[in-house]
């Protein structure tokens, strides 16, 4: 279904841009960043068009859901998906569409039961507002690098099939997710370290993706790093995250658009104070 909703997600980018390009200059976070992930979410999932303007004025505004500055709702984020999608798979169970949640709708269980819908949508709302704050992370952090390296700009417009290693670069030396908690199940030992069964962890995304025994240099970013790909922003083996290859073509796609029509890219000294004291 990603594949084939490229050009969506492109067009989306396109929309986004248009809405501020002409001004040059915007608040990069709340005018691109939060309502595109949240935009390419919805329309991977099948939220129809429109609806789209109520899920941008009542989500993209909140914290949590992007950085902007807008008015709070009177009920929470998720009060708000579960009503949406609760409506949305009693319609796709009576009137199937080609999307992703009419999937979801007529899932079963392994012993072919219909789940509830409450329980599909948990499911769905789960999946539209899990990666839209890592995503956001991602696409002004990449815009920061760009914006701090001219030479970069450059170097990514003349070659754009350079930009998918600069993206995992980006992930790499600046991870959405610094860390997570797991419980060990076992006994085990780690670097050294014995761990009970029942002891709590914390695994340090952020630090492991700058250990110089796999990274050189990893201080510094290198968007030509032979081996940016092997970083663990998206966790690793069955806590791999499911969402990489979404965020991972947001993340191109987004800065494809945003190159081809931009030639100077830059933080505003008025707004952040001059380079050296950032």
């Amino acid at each position: 279904r990603l594949k084939e909703n490229e050009a969506a997600i492109g067009g989306i980018a396109d929309r986004q841009l248009d809405e501020f390009i002409e001004d040059g200059a915007c608040e990069f976070v709340s005018a691109f960043a939060s309502p595109f992930a949240m935009l390419v979410i919805a329309d991977l999932l099948g939220v129809p068009d429109e609806d789209l303007p109520e899920f941008r004025e009542q989500l993209v505004a909140i914290k949590g859901f992007g950085q902007g500055q807008g008015q709070q709702m009177a009920h929470t984020p998720l009060e708000f998906l579960y009503e949406k999608f609760s409506a949305y798979i009693s319609d796709r169970r009576q009137s199937p569409r080609a999307d992703i949640m009419t999937k979801m709708a007529q899932a079963t269980f392994p012993d072919e039961s219909t789940p509830e819908v409450l329980d599909v949508v948990r499911v769905a709302a789960n999946l539209f507002s899990a990666g839209q704050e890592t995503t956001v992370r991602l696409l002004a952090a990449t815009l920061y690098f760009l914006a701090e390296r001219p030479e970069l700009q450059d170097a990514l417009r003349a070659d754009p099939a350079a930009i998918p290693n600069f993206v995992d670069e980006v992930l790499r030396i600046e991870s959405p997710i610094k860390g997570d908690f797991r419980v060990a199940r076992v006994a085990t030992t780690v670097g050294g370290v014995d761990i009970e069964p029942g002891t709590t962890v914390m695994l340090l995304n952020g630090a492991i993706n700058r250990d110089p025994r796999k990274f050189e240099d990893a201080a510094v970013l290198d968007p030509q790093r032979a081996n940016a790909r092997e970083h663990m922003a998206f966790g690793h083996g069955t806590h791999f995250c499911p969402g990489a290859p979404l965020a991972r073509t947001e993340g191109r796609i987004a800065l494809e658009r945003i190159l081809q029509r931009t030639r100077n890219i830059r933080i505003s000294d008025e707004q952040h104070g001059p380079a050296r004291e950032r």
